[in-house]
């Protein structure tokens, strides 16, 4: 009903390998009626009813072509996810809460694709990317503060 094909994605003048980078499985083709996307901000994953395969081939990603564009992405990525948590509700504004948003998740994601993801194999972008998905929670977490202290 479905096909996945393995995304290679290109950051900082580089076909990433690891982090969690290489294969990015994504689904792109699909029977008409057999799959649909929930309503989600970020990153949707699509829903198939019935079976799925593999595509052999890399599906090439070039969303970011420049480090300019994938922070312009992650700055409009951080804002929808801040409001996803406003949204839900889980999410509180104590000294606890923005210790584990602004310290203990973005370390423990920083960590995971580059040491257990293997980021460091890709070099500076791998660390880069690293880095920065580790950011992308905290900056997330900041913007729904703010929205969430000073706008309620």
């Amino acid at each position: 009903a479905a096909y996945y094909l393995k995304r290679r994605n290109y950051f900082l003048g580089r076909w990433m390998n690891k982090g969690g980078m290489y294969p990015d499985p994504v689904i792109r083709l699909f029977q008409k009626g057999q799959a649909s996307l929930p309503q989600a901000s970020v990153h949707e994953l699509m829903k198939v009813t019935g079976g799925t395969g593999w595509l052999q081939n890399d599906l090439l990603h070039l969303a970011d072509p420049n480090f300019v564009r994938y922070l312009l992405r992650s700055n409009r990525y951080t804002t929808l996810q801040a409001e996803d948590w406003l949204h839900d509700g889980h999410i509180g504004t104590g000294t606890w809460d923005i210790l584990l948003y602004i310290f203990l998740k973005p370390l423990a994601r920083f960590l995971s694709i580059y040491l257990r993801h293997k980021g460091f194999m890709d070099g500076f972008p791998g660390f880069v990317f690293a880095l920065y998905s580790g950011l992308h929670i905290a900056t997330s977490y900041v913007k729904y503060w703010e929205k969430k202290i000073h706008n309620p």
